[in-house]
């Protein structure tokens, strides 16, 4: 989220991988264990589910937090149709 809000409000600075959008949203699909598709479907039962997944499922969501934001600043591409899903299968997660 920091680095979105830094993005955002400090400007994107593509030659600074600390800054750049299209390395934190590299970073943001190397931070998620589970695909897209997984995700949904495990989440359709979570009720259902023990702690520990319930807890993985809730990381994905925090993690993905600051999507409607980033998307934005990226070009079009695979990484963006990627974080276009993340943020459509984030609605469903615990």
């Amino acid at each position: 989220m920091l680095r979105t809000w830094v993005i955002e409000h400090l400007d994107a600075d593509e030659g600074d991988a600390d800054w750049d959008p299209h390395a934190l949203a590299a970073d943001t699909l190397a931070a998620l264990t589970l695909e897209p598709g997984q995700a949904r479907a495990v989440a359709a039962s979570w009720p259902t589910l023990p702690v520990e997944q319930i807890a993985e499922l809730r990381r994905h969501k925090n993690m993905t937090t600051h999507l409607d934001r980033l998307i934005g600043y990226l070009r079009a591409g695979p990484v963006k149709e990627q974080l276009v899903t993340w943020r459509e299968v984030r609605e469903h997660l615990p």
